[in-house]
């Protein structure tokens, strides 16, 4: 059935009347749409085999989530699995691993928001733990994973089967898929994303002896079905069927992966052209290495198999260059900074470090209810200040920290990535090359002239002026593929506005562009474009982000239709471009006791923090300051009652650090 949650607390404009919003880089969308209990297939379970002798076929569903509302139908999917240690709630000992534990909804919710498809999928549990040899617990271990990849494939292939047979009921586009794991949903994830064939399995830690001495693979294909589940797999001895095939012939591909906590079965699975990668692990997490070590089952200390982590996971990433995508980002906002301080330059990967006394906190993005849980106190064990507020604010650095790099992964639409391969121009006039990929029809024009040469690391408005617009008679002026200004990068990050700048301009114009173009004569590429989007005077404003290369001159243009002047009379009022230097970013885990509330507000704030504040810096989501002062209390009021509706990010410093935290203005 479907629901709709309406997030009280997440007051945010709907995505078409946000002026600020950019799509998948921020929540843009009120409410989700959760469909539940969504069948993508049936396979084999050996998780009763104790009882039946046989493996069982079991229903595998998950709970899709969409940004409700959205009229996009070609949109980007999750992929997300769940922990659970591969044992079912609350066998497992542990007070997590659901398809609708906290973590799980919070993430899925808040990417649904953000503009994308998600769906949290159940998957095939069993194994043996607390078996008698080490050979049997990694026989089962290695299985359970096996089957992990074949159930995450398994969903790939169900979303594809859905657009080419029933309509794409679910909007998604079948070239931008995403696996995400927590946890042991980590493991699973690491594997689907690295494991391109049966022959990559076939190593000695996962090979066990007959009575003979001979080597036996502890996954034989033709008996546990090949590595994407398309196969029957069927063992021999007792005819025992252990892999049904489902939605046969489709893509069971992703293009990017995501790992909370979990670790790569082995790092030769990975190889040139996997990932791109993403990875947020604690380096001291008991139950999964940072770098390379034998798991160990928890309790009993019984040793299982030797792992890699996060570390060795990205590091690899890095040799092979399969995030180099991520490097054309040049992101400088808070959680890049924080990341890249201990991350030793591994672009994609983010350790969480805790605290002395909490090493063992393997988890705190996970909370749970305290008085319902069965598990509740083992789960204390490792996560001691387990709570809402404190799962939350990790979320937070992880959503922020990913979403620019699951943008430049798929190529979404306001990514901060360089995209390559423009049009060649010869006379540097920019006429017909940029008109061929706006699609228009004019020749490009200059505002007044030559360009306007600007220092990109001025803060400044142009102001066009009255002239630019002036309606010839009470006909429609024009502002097609008009040619702002050009400056030269210095590295640095900026935010290109556009803006009716004294909200006194009495004219619209629909389906405008930022466009942004870099490189020479005779080699322009395009490096950033936002959406476009229809308006009509007022407070408009569109922005685009843009990261530098020293020396790299870049041209900013406008594309557009007619500009239309209302009843009232000719087009009036001024137009104007803003260049920004940005920061952008939200908080890393909040370590000063920083307090704020009412959240949301549309009027008075109260920021409380354990030591003096000696600033506050108030940013949009555009990386622009909107409010800076230097309080010098433990406590300050912030009069929002004038801002926009929407997300804002508040950061505050003192003398023992510094904390951000969103604020939704209603």
């Amino acid at each position: 059935m479907r629901r709709i949650i309406t997030l009280s607390t997440i007051l945010l404009l709907v995505a078409s009347l946000q002026v600020n919003a950019q799509r998948y880089l921020e929540e843009v969308f009120n409410d989700v749409t959760v469909t539940e209990d969504v069948l993508y297939g049936v396979n084999a379970s050996v998780l009763a085999y104790s009882i039946f002798n046989e493996a069982i076929p079991v229903e595998l569903r998950m709970d899709v989530y969409e940004p409700e509302g959205d009229t996009e139908t070609e949109r980007p999917l999750i992929l997300y699995f769940h922990t659970g240690n591969f044992l079912p709630h609350p066998d497992n000992g542990s007070p997590t691993g659901l398809r609708t534990d906290s973590t799980a909804v919070e993430i899925c919710s808040r990417f649904a928001r953000m503009g994308y498809v998600v769906a949290s999928c159940d998957y095939r549990l069993g194994w043996n733990p607390l078996a008698e040899t080490q050979d049997e617990r990694v026989f089962t271990l290695i299985n359970a994973a096996y089957r992990g990849v074949q159930d995450s494939r398994t969903a790939a292939r169900f979303f594809r089967m859905e657009v080419e047979e029933n309509g794409n009921p679910w909007g998604i586009d079948p070239d931008k898929f995403v696996v995400w794991g927590q946890g042991t949903g980590g493991y699973i994830s690491l594997a689907t994303a690295t494991i391109d064939e049966y022959s990559d399995v076939l190593l000695p830690k996962f090979t066990t002896e007959d009575a003979e001495g001979n080597p036996i693979p502890m996954v034989i294909e033709q008996i546990n079905g090949d590595v994407d589940g398309t196969t029957v797999g069927v063992n021999p001895l007792d005819q025992d069927t252990l892999c049904y095939p489902n939605h046969v012939g489709y893509n069971s591909d992703f293009q990017a992966c995501v790992n909370m906590g979990g670790a790569l079965g082995d790092i030769s699975w990975l190889d040139a052209g996997d990932g791109p990668f993403i990875s947020f692990q604690t380096p001291t997490d008991p139950f999964a290495p940072y770098e390379s070590n034998v798991l160990i089952v928890p309790g009993v200390n019984l040793p299982v198999v030797e792992v890699q982590g996060a570390y060795l996971v990205q590091e690899a990433c890095a040799d092979f260059g399969n995030n180099d995508v991520f490097s054309n980002t040049n992101l400088q906002d808070p959680y890049t900074v924080a990341a890249d301080a201990i991350n030793d330059g591994f672009d994609g990967l983010y350790p969480l470090i805790r605290p002395e006394g909490q090493e063992a906190d393997s988890a705190p993005w996970e909370w749970w209810d305290s008085e319902t849980n069965p598990n509740h106190l083992a789960g204390l064990l490792t996560n001691p200040d387990m709570s809402a507020e404190k799962g939350r604010t990790f979320i937070d650095t992880i959503q922020f920290y990913t979403a620019p790099r699951l943008a430049c992964a798929l190529n979404l639409p306001n990514n901060p990535c360089a995209m390559g391969g423009g049009p060649e121009n010869d006379d540097c006039n920019f006429s017909e090359d940029i008109n061929d990929l706006f699609g228009g029809s004019q020749d490009v024009t200059n505002s007044g002239g030559p360009y306007t040469n600007v220092d990109a690391t001025a803060e400044m408005d142009i102001d066009l002026g009255y002239d630019c617009f002036e309606d010839n008679n009470n006909e429609a002026p024009l502002l097609n593929n008009t040619v702002w200004f050009s400056f030269t990068g210095d590295g640095e990050t900026y935010n290109i506005a556009t803006s009716n700048c004294d909200d006194t301009a009495d004219f619209f114009q629909e389906d405008t562009q930022i466009a942004i173009y870099s490189g020479s004569c005779s080699a322009l590429a395009p490096v950033a474009c936002n959406e476009d989007i229809d308006f009509e005077g007022g407070d408009y404003f569109s922005s685009v982000t843009l990261e530098t290369e020293d020396g790299v001159e870049y041209f900013i243009l406008v594309d557009g239709y007619d500009y239309t002047a209302f009843d009232e009379g000719p087009a009036t009022g001024d137009f104007c471009l803003e260049v920004t230097n940005t920061v952008v970013g939200v908080s890393e885990v909040n370590s000063i006791g920083m307090q704020l509330f009412p959240n949301p507000s549309d009027n008075i704030v109260t920021i409380n923090a354990d030591q003096q504040i000696i600033a506050i810096e108030a940013y949009d989501v555009t990386g622009k300051v909107v409010e800076s002062f230097a309080p010098q209390t433990v406590q300050t009021i912030l009069n929002v009652s004038e801002w926009k509706s929407g997300v804002y990010l508040i950061q505050v410093t003192t003398d023992a650090g510094i904390a951000t935290q969103r604020l939704i203005r209603k």
